[in-house]
């Protein structure tokens, strides 16, 4: 019993992993090259599709699937990402992961950027109600930036965090919980979607196999050096799918809105 309490809350495998875990994993010498890359290829690809569903149905819908909070956080994950990333190859004198994951920051860091712009042209009636202008807009914008900022970069520092991979695993458990919840506090399936719900749970389940891209590059984040890693991998997978119930439940939206535009699935 002592050993099993001890192994959960009272013992600690190391600080975490190293950016030099990153180059034995992602280099073509690895006998689990291929499946490192798959499954990372899978990982990013996932986090795009899941941005892109959001100034889609922004667009055609006029809401986000995300609110505020989320827009602010990943563009701060992402953003500093570009330095982190950029800084980690050269700190190991240059490496072709990191490269291409600055590259990717930045395209995600432009969606981000356009949908806080949306929130603020778009949105803003449903986020602060009908009274707030534009310049409160913004500077409310600006606000949560700052703290998701500073919040986020505070953080990396506890954690010993030197590429962010901790901290980007808290991108995927927040998207697996924190969008159904958003989707049933407005109580419409405008700005929501059933494909979008289905492609978060696919991304949520792929990032807690023990398979997954964080245990691929590093032994710190499997099931018998991290338990809670995976705990926490469970609680996200169930709101996940309780995302596509709860869209379920709701009215169906129409397939035109008055607008002429097509809804999204």
């Amino acid at each position: 019993m002592w050993q099993f309490l001890n192994s959960l809350v009272a013992t600690y495998h190391g600080t975490g992993y190293r950016l030099t875990d990153f180059v034995t994993a992602f280099s073509p010498n690895n006998p689990h090259f291929v499946s490192t890359l798959l499954v990372a290829g899978l990982t990013f690809a996932i986090g795009f599709i899941e941005y892109i569903y959001s100034f889609l149905l922004v667009n055609r819908e006029g809401k986000s699937p995300y609110n505020l909070l989320m827009h602010s956080y990943y563009f701060a994950i992402d953003s500093m990402g570009i330095l982190v990333f950029a800084t980690a190859s050269h700190a190991v004198g240059g490496f072709w992961i990191f490269d291409l994951a600055a590259v990717a920051e930045v395209v995600w860091t432009l969606f981000e950027v356009y949908n806080l712009i949306k929130c603020v042209y778009v949105e803003r009636a449903d986020i602060w109600g009908p009274d707030v202008t534009v310049h409160s807009a913004w500077l409310r914008v600006a606000g949560w930036v700052i703290v998701m900022m500073a919040t986020v970069n505070l953080f990396r520092v506890f954690m010993n965090d030197p590429a962010m991979f901790k901290w980007y695993i808290f991108t995927n458990i927040l998207m697996g919980i924190m969008p159904g919840l958003y989707w049933e506090k407005r109580g419409t399936q405008l700005g929501a979607s059933k494909g979008l719900a289905i492609v978060i749970l696919i991304g949520t389940i792929n990032s807690f196999l023990p398979t997954n891209m964080w245990a691929a590059v590093s032994p710190y984040f499997s099931v018998q050096n991290n338990p809670w890693f995976y705990v926490v991998g469970v609680i996200a997978i169930a709101f996940s799918a309780r995302s596509l119930l709860v869209l379920h439940r709701m009215p169906a939206k129409p397939a035109t809105l008055a607008t002429g535009k097509k809804t999204i699935w």
